[in-house]
This record gives C-alpha cells, sequence and structure tokens, in this order.
C-alpha cells in the first residue's frame, strides 16, 4: 500500500477510535494495534506518536484535530466534543461507494473533456480527506472495472459536446466498414451516447431527411459550423432509441419478435433481459418463450445468434429466414 494512503488510512482509524465512546481514551498501543488489524500490516507506537503530531498540524497540512493526552486516563481524546476529521459523517459502506464511483469515473480521466472529472475527484478528496488513491495499484485486486481496450474517437467528444450543446452543425467525413465506403455529411447532433464502452452521436442529416447514427471511431475528421439551428422537436433522446436493440436505429416500425430460450440459458434473460419489453409469454418443458417489441436490425440479429443452440425464433418469419440465411452462410465457412 503507498505510503500516503496507508498514513491517511491511519488518521480515519485513530480518529474512528477517539470518537468510539465504548472505548474510551486509547493509549498508543491500543491504536497501533486497531491500525494493524484494520490495515494488515504491523504498525508501531512511534508512527502512531507522528500521525497524532500531523493531524494536529493546521489545514491542508494537517486537520486541526485537537487530540490531547489524559495522565488521568493514561489515554487520548479529542478536547472539542463530536470533532472528527471525517466531515461528511459517512458510514465505512458509504465511503466505499463513493471511492469505487470516483474509480469508475477515473477511467475516463485520458479523454479530455473528461479531466474535469479527475480534478473534481482531487478536490474533494483534498476537501474531505476521503483516503481515495486512484492511482492505487492494488485497486484491481478487490475490485474491477469494465474497460474498453480501444478509445479511437473519445478526441471527438470534446468537439461535438459543443455542437451538441450550441446547436451547432458538423461536417464529417465518416467511414462506412460495412459498405468499405467513405462519405462526409452534415450532421446536426442531437446526442453523444455511450454503448459497451464505444460512443456515438445521433444526429439529424438534413441531405438523407434522418436521423442517423456515426460511431466515433469511424469519424475521420470534423469540422464545425458555429451557427445556432433551428431547434427541431421531432428528436426525444428517451425516445429515440426505445425498440432498438443496441445502438442502431431503424426505419421500421417495431415488431412483435417470440422467442424459445432454452435451459439454463433462460435464467440468464430473466436476470438480464434483452429489451426492456421483454415478457415471458409462457414455460415450456426445456425453458420459456419470450416476447419482444422490437426492431429487427443487425444487433438484434447479432444478439440472437449469440445464444447459439438456445434460442430459436418462433416469430415472424421474416427473422427466421434471416437467422436462418446466416447460419447457413456460417456453415458453409467450415466445409
Amino acid at each position: 500500500m503507498p505510503k500516503i494512503k496507508s498514513a491517511v488510512s491511519r488518521y480515519h482509524i485513530i480518529d474512528a477510535c477517539l470518537n468510539n465512546k465504548l472505548k474510551p481514551y486509547p493509549s498508543l498501543e491500543n491504536l497501533a494495534n486497531e491500525c494493524s488489524v484494520r490495515i494488515r500490516e504491523g504498525i508501531s507506537t512511534s508512527t502512531i506518536e507522528k500521525d497524532i503530531r500531523q493531524m494536529k498540524l493546521s489545514r491542508p497540512h494537517g486537520y486541526d484535530a485537537p487530540i490531547e493526552y489524559s495522565k488521568i486516563n493514561k489515554g487520548y481524546f479529542y478536547a472539542e466534543q463530536g470533532f472528527s476529521i471525517t466531515e461528511l459523517k459517512l458510514e465505512d459502506h458509504e465511503w466505499d461507494g463513493l471511492r469505487y464511483a470516483a474509480n469508475l469515473l477515473h477511467q475516463y480521466s485520458n479523454v479530455s473533456i473528461f479531466k474535469d472529472f479527475k480534478q473534481a475527484i482531487d478536490k474533494i478528496n483534498t476537501r474531505f480527506n476521503l483516503l481515495m488513491d486512484l492511482e492505487e495499484a492494488d485497486f484491481d485486486r478487490y475490485i474491477q472495472f469494465e474497460t474498453g481496450n480501444a478509445t479511437n474517437g473519445y478526441d471527438w467528444i470534446g468537439t461535438i459536446l459543443p455542437a451538441v450543446k450550441n446547436r451547432w452543425i458538423i461536417h464529417i467525413r465518416y467511414e462506412n466498414i460495412y459498405k468499405k465506403t467513405i462519405k462526409e455529411y452534415s450532421v446536426y447532433p442531437k446526442l453523444l451516447k455511450e454503448h459497451r464502452n464505444r460512443w456515438y452521436v445521433i444526429g439529424w442529416v438534413a441531405e438523407r431527411e434522418d436521423y442517423l447514427t456515426f460511431a466515433l471511431d469511424r469519424i475521420q475528421h470534423i469540422n464545425t459550423i458555429q451557427k445556432v439551428q433551428k431547434h427541431r422537436f421531432d428528436f426525444n433522446a428517451d425516445n429515440f432509441l426505445q425498440h432498438t436493440v443496441g445502438i442502431m436505429e431503424s426505419d421500421s416500425s417495431p415488431s412483435k419478435v417470440v422467442l424459445s430460450i432454452l435451459d439454463p440459458y433462460h435464467k440468464l434473460l430473466q436476470l438480464e433481459p434483452i429489451h426492456h419489453t421483454q415478457k415471458e409469454i409462457k414455460q415450456t418443458k426445456n425453458g420459456i418463450d419470450i416476447e419482444l417489441m422490437v426492431n429487427i436490425n443487425p444487433e438484434l440479429i447479432n444478439r440472437i445468434l449469440s445464444m447459439g443452440t438456445y434460442c430459436k425464433v418462433l416469430q415472424p418469419a421474416s427473422l427466421k429466414k434471416q437467422i436462418k440465411e446466416s447460419l447457413l452462410k456460417t456453415i458453409a465457412y467450415y466445409k
């Protein structure tokens, strides 16, 4: 454990001991033992003495802690009743939650527009002495967050976000990896959205008279036109993708999709539904039948294919045909 982190941890343990009404006036030995147990490393009484001197220093070097020694009770106490270095008065599990949330935000500290997260966390850390060390090497021993391997396109967030807020147009050069084309678009951006560690911008494209979704990692160039556009009232961020599995929009109306999910995979879908419209309509001998009201797009098809032999499409017939064609094409690769 880094020395700074270890020291701050000891300060909070000492603070908790001095506020423990069931065990008042802890001695140096008591404090050293408590720190050793909770930090899981040997702490000497001389270290505790140094910690107490440090805690008594004025901010920002210390906590202005009014720690005194009682000769009668042979232990330490706070001369100011109710004093604590933990100004927020949170429980241990609440501090842990705050630290984990800070670490989650810290993942984006390398993204230019999100660097303020790191600065804000540092200020909170200093102000309330949260004993957070976001660079702590052993943090991942206890909890690991999902992180994307690629950060291509992240730098565009700082350009697109002001355009979304100020209703500016962005001209982009965009690569369609499926059609193997590179085209230029004039986009009135309405929403930045993250999906599975990748970022997308959804915007109105006048030449297509439609809203399109662009992956930021496929944008090759952006030029911003700082001219305020007329507000479009036909876009609602909450509703735009309400019938979509994933991030890809669809021109078609949502369809009723019925799937037969076999045991034990059906238990996973009961815990993590494919879509918010998912509902169980029938229990079968081997699993369940579920119904979805969704747009049929490539992401839905890929999700169905990812379930392999545990999923069978019951309806609509058009989706059954698409799945069958995909499977036959895949099988052909292995002949």
